[in-house]
């Protein structure tokens, strides 16, 4: 089996970034929840996280349930969040959702996009 490409090398392509900002911003509007903060986005991680990571806040801070509806949308389990906060003590769980999100949302495009080219 043919490796899928590595998700850094896949989103430095300009292409590719536009879809996981279309992605990103559908996976949140599908949800009910804001996603203007998807145009300012750039092709730089830490920018990448720290909108997202807002985004997070303010939906933890609202006390609804659409935290729970993202997740289960962009395909993130429990058992993901739960493995990776043990992993990385040091992080907040905003942190390790936020991060867990923009790595699924690549992975999406990036499968896609390789398996659209086979």
């Amino acid at each position: 089996m043919e490796e899928v490409p590595d998700l850094n090398t896949g989103i430095s392509k300009p292409d590719l970034f536009e879809k996981f900002k279309i992605q990103l911003k559908k996976d949140f509007e599908n949800c009910g929840l804001d996603s203007e903060f998807t145009t300012k986005l750039i092709p730089d991680y830490d920018l990448i996280f720290n909108l997202v990571n807002l985004e997070v806040e303010k939906i933890n801070r609202s006390g609804s349930n659409k935290l729970n509806s993202l997740l289960y949308r962009i395909d993130i389990s429990e058992q993901q969040i739960k493995k990776a906060f043990t992993a990385n003590s040091n992080v907040t769980l905003n942190e390790i959702i936020s991060n867990l999100i923009i790595k699924r949302e690549l992975q999406k495009i990036v499968i896609k996009e390789h398996y659209k080219s086979k």
